[in-house]
């Protein structure tokens, strides 16, 4: 039996395991990957307060995830339903429709904080 502590690094171990499969294997994680990236970039040339790098670091990890959760669903569904389905591209579009409305999100407040520094 394993012990606490070992089943607990395996989760981690796990977890790290498909964060790297993801950035290196999946385009659509590569690309929120370097949009974060890019925002960091630009917000490390500006004066943001913690409660901003706060707000900023949080929006781009839940684009991020969600990324990742909409691409495990779509490799579910590829695997579920081999042939084209009308099921499967309903679970595709909304979980490709949570990205983008997120995604919406997090550009709204990178303007108000990043454009609230340049104004």
């Amino acid at each position: 039996m394993k012990s606490f502590l070992k089943k607990y690094v395996d989760k981690f171990t796990h977890a790290f395991c498909g964060l790297f499969h993801g950035l290196r294997h999946d385009r659509s994680i590569t690309l929120q990957f370097l949009n974060g990236a890019g925002v960091i970039a630009v917000c490390c040339c500006l004066k943001l307060s913690v409660l901003e790098w706060v707000v900023i670091m949080a929006m781009i990890l839940m684009v991020i995830s969600a990324e990742f959760i909409n691409s495990a669903l779509e490799e579910c569904c590829d695997k579920l339903f081999p042939q084209y389905d009308e099921r499967a591209k309903k679970i595709k579009d909304y979980s490709a429709a949570a990205v983008l409305l997120l995604s919406i999100l997090a550009a709204m407040v990178g303007i108000y904080v990043i454009g609230g520094k340049w104004i």
